[in-house]
């Protein structure tokens, strides 16, 4: 294993200004890897894990740095964390994502690490992925089109990753942004995570979203991570939720079927046991605290 302090690869350096030149870039040169924040991948180039030829920064790319909640909100994939943490409307409308994002690693990591660099690293444990996912998030991708300009196709966020560390992006595609749609009244979130420690990354982590209507459920979405090869729903629970009454039993019945969804390892982090019995755990406090969120009282 190479040092993990001093980077030995020898890589051709480009920093492009436009999406059009970072796309070039990316199509034209063989063996490249995109930079953005770094807190992942220089980690990984020092330690041998990627040996590129060529390296892309992309942070000054300004159609990467949107962050605009004109029609719900669009992040672009350059946006770093920190921007986020600061920002109040985050916090009182995509409560989740507020959480994940402050729960991430330390200071000097969420002011260099960004939203895209997060999910394309695809780690099963990514904090950013469970939230985007109960919001129904997209993901923009793009790419040059006949014509070698830009184009952005949009795909749901759970089929972007494909196994750990991959995801759907092919040589010459970007991430340029993830789109999450408008909230409506009567709506919570929540993200809890178990980790060693704080600025561990997460051995499980859970997302939930709840629309109330009175007494009962309109929509449930719940979202695990370090569970299974990528973040995943756990539809079972929210089928079993969805449109019900939400009482405390139905809440506690509903998330043991957690279990059915996930299928975690044992690693360095955890075991497959531990996990295998949190997730419940993480399932029903998450789905309670968003239930309160969005206006509703828990009853026995």
């Amino acid at each position: 294993m190479s040092s993990s302090r001093h980077i030995t690869v020898d890589f051709s350096y480009h920093r492009p200004k436009t999406l059009k030149e970072a796309l070039g870039q990316l199509s034209r040169l063989e063996s490249v890897k995109v930079l953005a924040g770094g807190t992942d991948l220089l980690i990984q180039i020092k330690t041998g894990e990627f040996q590129p030829r060529a390296v892309v920064q992309v942070l000054d790319v300004g159609e990467l740095n949107r962050y605009d909640f004109e029609k719900g909100l669009v992040i672009g994939a350059a946006v770093q964390l920190y921007r986020l943490e600061e920002d109040e409307r985050l916090a009182g409308i995509y409560t989740a994502l507020h959480e994940a994002v402050v729960g991430l690693g330390s200071v000097q990591v969420r002011n260099m690490a960004t939203l895209g660099g997060n999910l394309c690293n695809a780690s099963p444990s990514a904090d950013m992925a469970t939230p985007l996912l109960v919001f129904g998030a997209e993901a923009e991708i793009a790419s040059l089109n006949g014509k070698g300009g830009p184009q952005e196709t949009r795909m749901p966020l759970d089929r972007f990753f494909t196994g750990p560390g991959m995801t759907v992006l092919e040589k010459g595609q970007l991430l340029s942004g993830v789109v999450l749609p408008p909230l409506s009244a009567h709506t919570g979130s929540a993200f809890l995570k178990v980790g060693r420690v704080k600025l561990d990354m997460a051995k499980i982590s859970c997302s939930a979203f709840v629309k109330r209507t009175g007494d009962s459920s309109e929509a449930v979405r719940v979202a695990l991570g370090g569970a299974a090869p990528t973040p995943v729903r756990a539809k079972s629970v929210e089928r079993a939720l969805t449109g019900s009454s939400f009482r405390l039993e139905e809440v506690e019945r509903a998330a043991e079927k957690a279990v059915d969804e996930i299928s975690p390892i044992s690693d360095v982090r955890s075991t497959m046991d531990y996990r295998r019995r949190v997730a419940p755990v993480l399932v029903r406090d998450a789905l309670l605290s968003a239930w309160k969120r969005a206006g509703g009282e828990v009853t026995s």
